[in-house]
């Protein structure tokens, strides 16, 4: 109940809450560009600076026609938990000064970098292990076909929020 209360305080300032959904659209934006930026690289010269951010936008409003329904399921989870993440930890810095567990410090460290690494379906190449040269084919090989990265994420992340 402790975390109910602490959850409440925090999302109900609109600060806290704005902040959180920022991240957890800026992740999501993230991945989609991570899909995409040769496209919108090629596109760019021939669409000028505010025709590429309108392309963007439609890449990201239909990014869920472009991969498996359980991967953006599992995206979008895990860009609202950083997100909550995100504002509780603005929450501790500014309100309690960091005054708090170390191990879950650690904990949620881990839920991040999880949840960067690999995102999306692995088979598609979305999330940071694409950025880091992991082939799809490498991941795929996974009983899940890469999908295991992500529920590891979803979990860390709700232990550390």
């Amino acid at each position: 109940m402790r975390i109910l209360r602490y959850w409440r305080n925090v999302f109900s300032n609109w600060r806290y809450l704005i902040s959180g959904i920022i991240m957890a659209v800026l992740f999501y934006a993230m991945n989609v560009f991570i899909a995409n930026y040769r496209t919108l690289i090629e596109f760019s010269s021939s669409f000028g600076f505010f025709g590429i951010l309108k392309f963007f936008i439609f890449l990201m409003i239909g990014f869920k026609e472009s991969i498996k329904f359980n991967s953006f399921i599992s995206l979008i989870v895990i860009s609202l938990l950083l997100g909550m993440l995100f504002s509780l930890i603005f929450y501790k810095v500014i309100v309690l000064k960091g005054k708090g567990d170390k191990k879950i410090g650690f904990i949620s460290s881990i839920g991040l970098f999880l949840g960067a690494f690999a995102p999306g379906f692995a088979a598609c190449g979305i999330g940071l292990a694409s950025a880091l040269g992991f082939s799809g084919a490498f991941l795929a090989a996974f009983p899940l076909g890469g999908l295991e990265f992500s529920l590891i994420a979803i979990i860390i992340l709700s232990i550390a929020i």
